[in-house]
This record gives C-alpha cells, structure tokens and sequence, in this order.
C-alpha cells in the first residue's frame, strides 16, 4: 500500500513540473475578469442627434382653452334678488334642498341660466346654488320697510282751575286794605296801640281822607274781578 502511495505522489509531482515547463499557468479569478477599458472598448458608440435651437423654440405650447374655465365672480353679471324669502336651492328643482333664504335687495352673481332656473352665487357668503329666475332682477331692488310708528301724543287734559268763592276773595280785599293803612285805627273795630276800640276815632268813621275797606259790604263787583284776574 505505501508504495501505492508513493506512486501517485510522484506521478502528480511529475504532471506539475512539466506543466511549469512549458509556459503555461494556472488563470486566476482576477485574470478571467475584464478590465473597465475593455468594457469601455466593447460598448458601441450611440449617436445622439441634438436638436438645434430653432426648433426647440419654435415648438408651439399648449395651452388649455379658456371654454374650459369656470366664469368668476368678477366676470359674471350682477343681479339682484326681487322676492321675500325666495328659496336659495342646492339644484334646479323645488324638490333640492334649500340652502338658505334670501329677501329683496339681495345682491348675487349670475353664473349660468338654465331656463326657470339660474345657478347664482352669493355675494355675502360665496355659496352657489340655484334660485328661480323669475325672482332676479338687473336693476337692484331697494327692500321695502315697515312704515315708522306714529307715536301717540299723551292726550291733553284739561285741568279745572279751582274757582275762589267771592266771600273768600272779599276777606283778601279786607285784609289787605288794612294792611295798607299806616296806622291802628282804620276801621270802628279796629283798636288803637292802647288796646281800645277805635269806633268814631277810626279813619273810617271820619269824612274825607283815607277810605279803608272795612265792611263786605264795601267790596264792590268790579272790585272782586280785578282781585281775580290778578
């Protein structure tokens, strides 16, 4: 057996040295693999043909059709609302919901007209919705208001002036003449700064010279208006 052994381990020493002698040598992994020039070398030129200028600029841009746009507010008619409380719809139909409810005077714009009805939007809010054309108006509609109240003038009451009987007004004249008399004894019953009666001594009693009013008797009709209209 051991000389088996040797056998094949020199036949396999023999086969290599002989490999080595005629030049020839074991490739690599490395050597297999190609360089980044010989990629380069085996890629085909691709030619690439530039456009000039020219015609770059000359190419037409499309642009969208100004059909396509909505209209704006800016661009759409005014109109004003001529009703009260006319519905302000979601669609063309008094079956869709009413969005609100507008009165005279309501200033809109008319964004598109479909027969009896006409798609608006709200001046105040924005909203769109639909109302019926019957109650828009070009002209704007000055909303009525109720006519102010009148208010009701307090009725005059005539207050009664109390009239004064004429006996009291006789006692005032009384008075007064003998307030006006400058001394004690201006009439018979008066008395002097003694205490006495003055009787026949009184400015009463005597002709001539003052002339009090002593008496109801003394007080005259005229005398009584002129006391009251005073």
């Amino acid at each position: 057996m051991k000389k088996r052994y040797w056998l094949i381990g020199a036949l396999l020493i023999y086969a290599f040295f002989r490999q080595t002698d005629d030049g020839s040598t074991v490739p690599s992994p490395q050597d297999t693999t190609p360089t980044r020039v010989e990629r380069a070398a085996d890629i085909e030129p691709v030619e690439v043909s530039a456009k000039p200028a020219r015609e770059l600029s000359s190419a037409k841009v499309e642009t969208p059709s100004s059909d396509g746009l909505e209209l704006r507010s800016a661009d759409a008619p005014i109109r004003y609302v001529s009703g009260r409380r006319v519905g302000f719809r979601s669609g063309p139909s008094t079956t869709d919901p009413i969005i609100d409810r507008f009165d005279s005077g309501r200033k809109v714009f008319l964004m598109e007209q479909a027969g009896d009805w006409s798609r608006i939007r709200d001046d105040l809010t924005q909203h769109e919705g639909w109302i019926a054309t019957r109650f828009l108006s070009e002209t704007e509609v000055k909303a009525k208001t109720a006519p102010a109240r009148k208010e009701k003038k307090p009725e005059e009451i005539e207050v009664a002036v109390p009239v004064v009987p004429d006996t009291v007004l006789i006692q005032r004249i009384i008075a007064e003449s003998l307030d006006s008399y400058p001394s004690s004894c201006a009439c018979p019953y008066s008395r002097d700064r003694a205490g006495r009666r003055c009787g026949k001594r009184s400015a009463y009693s005597k002709p001539g010279g003052y002339s009090p009013v002593c008496f109801p008797g003394d007080v005259t009709k005229a005398m009584i208006d002129a006391f009251r209209s005073r």
